[in-house]
């Protein structure tokens, strides 16, 4: 229970700006060496101060997670779900999502703009294996944004591999599509912003936000800690690419995390 209260303090800790995976990657429950299974750690990153920003910041957040072998999990990069699934092949269910607040603080090009808050997403996520090393993946999410409505829908495939007992690489190539909503919210300026920030007023519709690719090599140093290091890059696309304040299409997310599994 202390362990579990821990887990709850860490996300509070970390709500105001961390986000949450587009996709679940749980451990599947045949391969869960405990019924409860929990893992502490450490995240640093260097990302854009917003997407489409031409300008970097340094960020840190602790990191955990926690898997039962009843199917529920809850962590930094998972969020609150549960697993219906008993086969290792295939992962659906139902999950709580985070996704990261837009404070006009962090930039003057945000200037005008007003903040957009942290939300939880309620959503389902879909996952089948191919092989030992494929795998699809998906997931939704809604709730998003400045009024709290909008809708993302992420599919992809994953590829990992094993190197050697201790190292591991993989890849994600991922597309997210968002209605109309979230893209207002975080790329669309309305008239009382035009005002305010000096932008020309700009109303995107539902589309394609950009395509990602993700990249990760996984050092185990024993059976308990782990260092992960990888990279993620994304190509802008549609009306989120041309919006007034998206000065890099392709924003670029590096980082290192290192965890302790109890």
């Amino acid at each position: 229970m202390k362990k579990i209260l821990a887990m709850i303090a860490l996300a509070l800790t970390s709500a105001a700006w961390a986000q949450t995976s587009e996709f679940v990657n749980t451990i599947p429950e045949a391969y869960l060496q405990k019924d409860t299974n929990v893992t502490l750690g450490a995240a640093a990153l260097s990302v854009p101060k917003y997407t489409g920003s031409d300008e970097r910041r340094l960020a840190a957040y602790p990191m955990f997670d926690v898997q039962w072998k009843s199917g529920a999990f809850f962590s930094a990069t998972n969020g609150l779900g549960y697993n219906f699934s008993k086969k290792p092949a295939l992962q659906y269910g139902l999950r709580l999502s985070l996704e990261g607040a837009r404070d006009e603080s962090r930039s003057s090009k945000l200037n005008g703009l007003g903040d957009v808050n942290t939300a939880v997403e309620p959503g389902a996520f879909a996952n089948l294996s191919l092989s030992e090393n494929y795998a699809l993946v998906s997931s939704v999410r809604y709730g998003s944004g400045t009024d709290h409505n909008g809708l993302q829908f992420s599919v992809g495939g994953r590829f990992s591999t094993a190197l050697s007992e201790n190292h591991r690489i993989s890849a994600t190539v991922r597309a997210n599509w968002a209605n109309s909503a979230y893209l207002q919210s975080y790329f669309g300026v309305n008239a009382q912003q035009s005002a305010a920030s000096g932008y020309n007023q700009f109303t995107p519709s539902s589309g394609v936000t950009d395509i990602k690719l993700s990249a990760s090599w996984r050092w185990a140093l024993d059976s308990n800690w782990s260092i992960v290091t990888g990279a993620s890059a994304s190509r802008l696309q549609g009306d989120a690419s041309r919006s007034p304040f998206v000065f890099q299409k392709n924003p670029v997310t590096v980082f290192s995390v290192t965890t302790y599994r109890f």
